[in-house]
């Protein structure tokens, strides 16, 4: 393969391509990016799978335990599905581990490093204070980074040692990790941001990008794809079998625009909350097929209900029925829902281009926007602000397109 060339074969997919690149690497890096519903999570499991099977020594890696955690599930579940022998282990506390019995846990970085010594497991996962020590240096085939859109890449660097090559799986499209404290410009810059650059995709000789999504309909995810991933995102067929059948009988899959006119309001939106509730109470009940073409009535957990603020959060919850699934943006990441609300409040949530990716793509089948008229009249102050303006006011050109009557009657 000829430096910049395309990593996939023509009509390859991104997927098999990584199943038969990782195996080839030679002290070197393969980066993933997978959007929303593209099966990442899958796709990473069948990778460290694969990579076991070739007799390689697999860590997993990530900025949290829940990531760590719900990857090592995955593999469990992909190993016992296909009979194939795993032994994994996992450095955390019985709190923090994953659910697998297939997974063991061990609570300190020497026990690790025993069982690697007596070949008692192909498999180790921890946070990157594991892999960053030096007891753990060069004991790895391949380091597996989920999440790497949210690792910085100083973090990175320091876990390197450990493993003869690194695997990277993420979204620099979707939310970042936390920054604590004042830092140097760039300083926070992640993994993935380090290999695309600029790019909103993977450049296809820098990496791969998972071109399918199986979570959002199409006219959700004609929108996605269109406003954060350069027209590359496409959904599976299946996902055009999802459907909520609206009230008014005007299809309920899409994108719908509420308009809430009001000003002044800082951190909570009482017209925003009200107009919330009217919408969320109008769905419920409402029949719901999934992309396998099951009918059933839509319930109130059904429907995510995003905000920016613990304030305006704090407000939906007292008027939304007990159990509404209600949050800001970073509590649903990695979750879906066929119905997604969310109130944008005010300008703050718009000049964040990826939490507005996140919260749109968490819908299956029907987004809900809204906010104030005010927003589309945004005054930007920079070319990132123009992007967000103009995914906004996108989003909501493509809703009066394709939703000529409103969710509340």
């Amino acid at each position: 393969m000829s430096p910049g060339s395309p990593l996939a074969r023509p009509g390859e997919r991104a997927r098999d391509a990584a199943l038969r690149l990782a195996p080839l690497l030679d002290h070197s890096y393969l980066a993933i990016q997978g959007p929303p519903g593209s099966g990442k999570t899958t796709a990473a499991a069948a990778l460290v799978l694969e990579l076991v099977r070739q007799g390689k020594r697999v860590g997993i890696t990530a900025s949290s335990h829940k990531v760590i955690g719900n990857l090592l599930d995955r593999v469990a579940e992909e190993a016992r599905r296909t009979g194939q022998a795993l032994r994994a282990l996992q450095k955390a506390d019985q709190r923090e581990r994953c659910a697998s019995p297939d997974v063991s846990c061990v609570g300190t970085a020497l026990e690790v490093e025993d069982a690697l010594d007596a070949e008692e497991a192909e498999v180790v996962a921890g946070t990157p204070w594991l892999f960053a020590r030096g007891g753990m240096q060069g004991r790895l085939d391949a380091l597996v980074v989920d999440e790497a859109g949210q690792m910085a890449l100083a973090n990175l660097l320091a876990i390197a040692a450990a493993a003869s090559n690194l695997i990277l799986l993420g979204d620099p499209n979707q939310l970042r990790q936390p920054s604590h404290g004042v830092h140097p410009p760039g300083i926070d810059r992640s993994a993935l941001d380090h290999v695309i650059q600029d790019e909103p995709t993977m450049p296809p000789g820098f990496g791969l990008f998972l071109e399918t999504t199986f979570r959002l309909h199409p006219s959700v995810c004609s929108f996605i794809s269109e406003a954060f991933y350069d027209g590359k995102l496409a959904p599976d067929p299946s996902c055009a079998v999802q459907r909520l059948a609206a009230a008014n009988g005007s299809g309920g899959v899409g994108l719908r625009y509420e308009p809430v006119p009001h000003v002044g309001n800082r951190t909570v939106s009482p017209e925003e909350v009200e107009r919330v509730g009217q919408v969320f109470r109008a769905l419920i009940g409402l029949p719901w097929t999934d992309r396998h073409g099951a009918v059933r009535p839509l319930r109130g957990d059904d429907i995510l209900v995003v905000a920016p603020y613990n304030a305006q959060v704090r407000r939906l919850c007292e008027t939304l029925p007990e159990g509404a699934r209600v949050g800001t943006v970073d509590r649903f990441q990695g979750q879906e829902a066929p119905v997604v609300i969310y109130s944008m409040r005010g300008m703050d949530f718009l000049f964040s281009l990826n939490r507005l990716n996140v919260a749109s793509s968490r819908a299956q089948g029907l987004v809900v926007l809204v906010c104030s008229p005010e927003l589309l009249k945004a005054r930007c102050r920079s070319p990132d602000q123009m992007r967000l303006a103009s995914a906004l006011c996108r989003l909501v050109e493509m809703a009066a397109a394709t939703a000529p009557q409103p969710v509340v009657a």
